[in-house]
């Protein structure tokens, strides 16, 4: 861990990754809480939350694919650019106008999942390629504290500011801190070998966007088990996205509270995440991943439960705790997992079929939670939830003991 540590590049990364958490993290929390206060905000709201997980899944084969046939590091950059842009478009539009309409925050709240897209799976092949193998759980373990921690720091911060400073000023911030993550990254030396590791990289026959992610679909296919385990550990992260969509109404409308809960419930979140970061790892190298994704999603499972059978503000926090343990746990074991067991010359592929399952599952539930939402109350959502997680939990346990046995591996497609 400490030579882990030492290296320049790995400091590199962890000051941009923290540097843009925050940023955006106070963004990601302040414009739906804003959007959601506005007439008829809570249907715009879902509205807005299915357009954009339908563009971004029309759009991922086409990203997967650049990724694999790209330099990961400019991909990296290309997706901080265009968070600091778009960021800094709405605020200079912002106080042009004088005023946040509803539109604007939609767009924003487009523009900030659109970079969630661009920056987690480049950042995710761009580490496969810079770190060996061997550190791949110890900075999955480390990023994700990080990372954590920038959710803490931003909820404490989205508490106090979001109905205190107004929004052009937090899209104003946000943009410098892309920008300045841009540069910390921009300083890391790298050498794109998947790309001169792919059997013929430059041939110019190659497949379009969406026969490429069929090969990562191929790949997958041949490992039946594997991927089950792969999509049912998944699960859980979709499930916080759509419970990205419920936590505001759930705040307003179930507890019937203010920003400041909805702020802490954010940072309570961060707070089981980072345990997460810093006990998952041992726990999965002393007991197994698969062990420990099992726990992990059951403590996952007990928050949602405790959101749907006793919605006050006491047990809230605590429930978002184990949400976050929960999520961040699968997480980190299952994202070493995949860091060791697909290839370089195809993971971004393989990522873009998990983003397209996780499009499509967030879709299907999204829709669902709107109309239970509207019919009923967030409420009957999280319970909604509970029932998904138990279906994935069943298959984890079920496809787990493939991690026991050797991977068989296979050509890999260009």
């Amino acid at each position: 861990m400490r030579d882990l540590l030492r290296d320049a590049r790995v400091q590199r990364l962890l000051l941009a990754n923290i540097t843009g958490s925050i940023g955006s993290g106070v963004t990601i929390i302040a414009v739906p809480w804003l959007l959601v206060q506005q007439p008829a905000g809570e249907r715009l709201y879902g509205y807005v939350t299915l357009a954009t997980t339908v563009a971004l899944f029309l759009f991922m084969p086409y990203y997967g694919t650049w990724l694999d046939r790209h330099s990961r590091k400019r991909m990296l950059l290309i997706g901080e650019l265009f968070g600091a842009t778009a960021t800094l478009t709405m605020a200079l539009w912002a106080f042009a106008s004088h005023r946040v309409e509803s539109w604007q925050l939609m767009a924003s709240y487009f523009c900030g999942m659109l970079y969630y897209t661009l920056h987690y799976p480049a950042k995710f092949a761009f580490v496969q390629e810079i770190i060996e193998p061997r550190h791949y759980q110890s900075l999955t373990g480390v990023m994700e504290i990080q990372g954590q921690t920038a959710s803490l720091l931003a909820g404490a911060l989205a508490s106090v500011l979001v109905e205190r400073v107004p929004l052009p000023v937090i899209l104003l911030a946000d943009a410098g801190t892309y920008f300045f993550s841009f540069a910390v990254q921009n300083a890391i030396p790298y050498t794109a070998t998947h790309v001169s590791a792919a059997p013929h990289a430059g041939s110019s026959a190659r497949p379009g966007a969406w026969a490429a992610l069929a090969a990562g679909w191929h790949w997958l296919r041949e490992r039946p088990r594997l991927t089950v385990f792969f999509l049912s550990t998944y699960v859980p992260f979709v499930a916080v996205m759509v419970g990205n969509y419920l936590f505001p109404i759930y705040v307003t409308h179930v507890l019937q509270a203010s920003a400041h809960v909805f702020g802490l419930g954010e940072a309570a979140f961060a707070t089981g995440a980072i345990a997460a970061g810093f006990l998952i790892p041992p726990l999965a190298r002393r007991y197994g991943a698969d062990q420990t994704v099992v726990v992990t999603m059951t403590l996952f499972l007990a928050g949602l439960a405790l959101a749907a059978l006793f919605p006050v503000i006491a047990v809230y926090y605590p429930a978002l705790a184990l949400l976050g343990l929960g999520n961040a746990g699968s997480r980190v074991a299952r994202a070493a997992i995949v860091l060791t067991l697909v290839p370089r010359t195809v993971i971004g592929r393989v990522q873009m079929f998990f983003a397209a399952f996780d499009r499509i599952l967030r879709t299907v539930l999204t829709f669902a939670a709107t109309t239970v939402v509207a019919r009923h109350s967030a409420t009957w959502g999280f319970a909604g939830l509970a029932l998904v997680i138990t279906v994935a939990l069943t298959g984890t346990v079920v496809s787990r003991r493939v991690l026991r046995s050797p991977v068989t591996p296979s050509p890999v497609p260009v």
